[in-house]
Order: C-alpha cells, then structure tokens, then sequence
C-alpha cells in the first residue's frame, strides 16, 4: 500500500526533473542559436532577414543535426518547419533611434532610401557627422539614448518547446501550470504557445553593431530614459564594491581623505639617434661577433677521430 501510495509520486517527480533537465539543454541551444542571430545582425545592417536566417542554422543542433549532408538537410528542414513557433523582437534600435541619429549622407552614400545610423568613430561622435545639431540628450529626445546606445543591437527571441520535445506527463503538466498561473498573459504569442502545449523559452541579447544600422520595420520604443543617468538593472553587488580611487592612485595606496601620493616622472630617454622619431637616423645593425674575452674562455673544440 505505501509504495503504491508513494511510487506514482516519485516516478512523476523524477520525470519533472528529467524535463527541467531538458529545458536547461533547451535554453543552451536557444542562447547559442540567439548569440549567433545577432552576430549576423551586427554586421548585416540588423535586418531581419538575416537575423532570422543566422538563427534557423544555428536552430539545426537542437532538431537533430547529422554527420553527413543528407542528415543536416533534415535538420535543416526540421528547424525551418518551427520558424512559425519562434518570433524574433529587435528591440534597439527603434524607430525613434533613426529619428534621432539618421545620417542622409550615409544613406545617400550607400545608395539606401531607408534610413541609416552610422557606425564609424563614435566613441568621439555625439551626432552624426552631417546632422552636428542632432537630438543627442537622452533625458530629452525621442529615443531616450545617445549615438552609442543606438549603435546596440537589441534582440528578445521566444521559441515553444514542442510536445516532441517534452517529457510525457511533466511536459503536458508544466503547459497547463503556466496556463493556470497565468491566464491572463498580456502577450498573445507566449499565450498562444502555452495555449497550444509548448514551454515557451525566451532569451535576451544585447551586441555593439559592427555596421551602419539600417531601417527596415523597427518597433516603436519612445524614450527619454531616466533623465539621461541610465543605471544599472543588475541585482545589488554582494559585500562592498571596489574602492573608488582616482587615476593617479590605481593601487589605493593614499588614506581617505588625503591627496594621493605623486607619481615619479619617468626618465627622460638619453638624447641621440632614435629612428623611431628621427627618419634620417640610420643605426648600425646589430654586430654578429661574440666579445673576444667570451671567446676566450671556451673550451677548445673537440676532435673527431
């Protein structure tokens, strides 16, 4: 009587912990295939297209993969057939980050009628280089952010887990617990998933664009941001942060409170020829001869018979 009370509760426990196994090994795939996604993004001007192509390759591990050609079409073709159940968000930059920061004479340049955000030297830019009068306040513009923060690629990707995928019973079981622990989903694809039998899994990336961002059906993300001092959304760091100590004291050697010590210059190089600075200054190669005193003191070579 106890086992039959207590076995069918062990066997259901242990099949819940088999599919969180399976989910962790989900969510990899899922990282990996998003990782990859937005690298494509960064350097193909963050269109969707190619997002969604460098994803659905990336997607073929986890629906088989294969040793040969023929087994990797049909993974191949396995991921393409679960584009449906995965939707791709490029959440930055928004249409209110080309409103801010679109360069016509990048567009122009690049023969594009959409509109462009460059990517070239903005760590000294605050506005491109053709628009100096751009809005470059975050506390005050449309997108709440600078030129850098524009130049972010932003991806949010949701994939369902199918019910192939899913351990009998715990599968089932956890779609129909997020079903009852939230009815209500305000996004109606997640609600949608859930409502069909699959686990939605869903992860962020964030990555510096290696090329012009390029316009093509961005969302609607109005800023300004926190008044212009973005802080950081991370949890609190445990125990205290690092000591806070000027440039001239990186070793936190001086006491609170006091100037840090001065640094000793360093000594200024002995005046002469240096070909480094002086083109004209032709130094004489390195000699090849040892010191004869170093010669000196080998032993004679030996003698072969």
């Amino acid at each position: 009587m106890e086992f039959v009370v207590v076995g069918p509760l062990v066997l259901f426990i242990l099949l819940v912990l088999m599919q969180y196994a399976l989910l962790f090994h989900a969510r990899g795939q899922l990282n990996y295939a998003t990782f990859e996604a937005a690298r494509a993004g960064t350097v193909a001007n963050a269109q969707p297209v190619a997002i969604r192509a460098a994803f659905d390759r990336a997607m073929t591990g986890y629906h088989g993969g294969g040793t040969s050609t023929a087994e990797l079409a049909i993974s191949r073709a396995r991921a393409l057939a679960e584009a449906p159940f995965t939707r791709i968000e490029i959440l930055s930059p928004t249409r209110e980050s080309f409103d801010d920061f679109h360069s016509p004479a990048l567009a122009a340049r690049l023969r594009l009628s959409a509109r462009v955000i460059p990517n070239t030297n903005i760590a000294h830019l605050d506005c491109p280089v053709d628009r100096p009068g751009c809005s470059r306040d975050p506390a005050t513009n449309s997108s709440g952010q600078t030129l850098q923060d524009a130049n972010l690629l932003k991806l949010r990707i949701t994939y369902g887990i199918p019910a192939h995928k899913q351990i009998p019973l715990a599968g089932p079981f956890m779609a129909r617990a997020l079903a009852v622990l939230n009815p209500t989903d305000h996004d109606p694809f997640r609600a949608a998933l859930v409502a069909s039998g699959r686990i939605p899994v869903v992860t962020h990336i964030v990555m510096r664009m290696q090329s012009p961002a390029v316009e093509s059906g961005n969302p609607s993300i109005p800023g300004p941001g926190n008044a212009g001092s973005p802080s950081d959304p991370g949890p609190t760091p445990e125990g205290p942060g690092l000591p806070k100590c000027p440039v001239t004291d990186p070793a936190c050697t001086a006491t609170p409170g006091q100037p840090a010590p001065d640094l000793e210059p360093e000594p200024e190089p002995t005046p002469g020829c240096n070909p480094l600075i002086d083109p004209g200054c032709k130094p004489l190669p390195p000699a090849c001869q040892s010191p004869f005193a170093w010669l000196n003191d080998l032993p004679p070579p030996e003698q072969t018979p």
